[in-house]
C-alpha cells in the first residue's frame, strides 16, 4: 500500500500533470510537474484531526515559498469544517502573500468529475491543505486565463476554486498599499 506522500505524488504525476481531453489538453494543473520535477514540494504527512489544524498553521507560520502541502488521514474534521477554518486563516495568512486551499474527500464525489480523464485512484483516505504563494499563483492564473485555459472547466469547479482564490485579492491590495 502506498504511503500518503506516495499517493499525493502518484496524484501529480498520473492526474494533475498528464493532458486531459476536456481541458483542451491541457494538464489539470499546468504547473505542477514542473514544481514536481524541481522538488519545490514539501509534503507533510499527520494522522491526528486533534493536531492537524495546528500543524496547518505552524507550516503557514514558516512558509518559504515552497509549496507546502499537510495531509491528514484522520477524518474527524468535516469538509465543512476544514473549509470555514481555511477560510479564516486566509483572512492572516493572504495579507502575508500565502494562500490555503482546503481538499477534503467529501468534496470530490461530483466536483471534479469533468475532469476524470484518467482512472487515477487514491490508496488513503486522506484531507490535505495547500499552502502557496498567492501573488505568485495569482500571476501564474491570469496567464492560463489569458491562452484559454479556464474555458471548459466546469463553473462550480472554476467557483470553488479561482474565484474562491480571487475573492482573497482585496487583502493582498491593502497590503501592497
Amino acid at each position: 500500500m502506498r504511503s500518503i506522500r506516495e499517493d499525493i505524488i502518484s496524484w501529480s504525476k498520473d492526474f494533475l500533470e498528464i493532458p486531459n481531453k476536456h481541458l483542451n489538453n491541457f494538464p489539470v494543473c499546468p504547473y505542477a510537474k514542473k514544481t514536481r520535477l524541481d522538488n519545490h514540494i514539501n509534503i507533510i504527512e499527520h494522522h491526528d484531526s486533534n493536531t492537524y489544524l495546528e500543524a496547518i498553521t505552524k507550516e503557514a507560520n514558516k512558509f518559504t515559498g515552497k509549496i507546502s502541502i499537510v495531509a491528514c488521514s484522520d477524518l474527524s474534521i468535516t469538509a465543512d469544517e476544514l473549509a470555514d477554518y481555511i477560510h479564516a486563516l486566509n483572512y492572516v495568512y493572504v495579507p502575508k502573500d500565502v494562500y490555503l486551499m482546503a481538499s477534503h474527500p467529501e468534496d470530490f464525489d461530483e466536483e471534479i468529475d469533468f475532469l476524470q480523464d484518467t482512472t487515477w485512484e487514491s490508496h488513503n483516505d486522506f484531507m490535505m491543505v495547500l499552502i502557496q504563494p498567492f501573488d505568485e499563483l495569482e500571476e501564474a492564473s491570469k496567464s492560463l486565463k489569458k491562452i484559454g485555459y479556464y474555458n471548459n472547466w466546469d463553473d462550480d469547479y472554476f467557483n470553488g476554486t479561482v474565484k474562491q482564490r480571487q475573492y482573497y485579492k482585496h487583502l493582498r491590495k491593502h497590503e501592497d498599499s
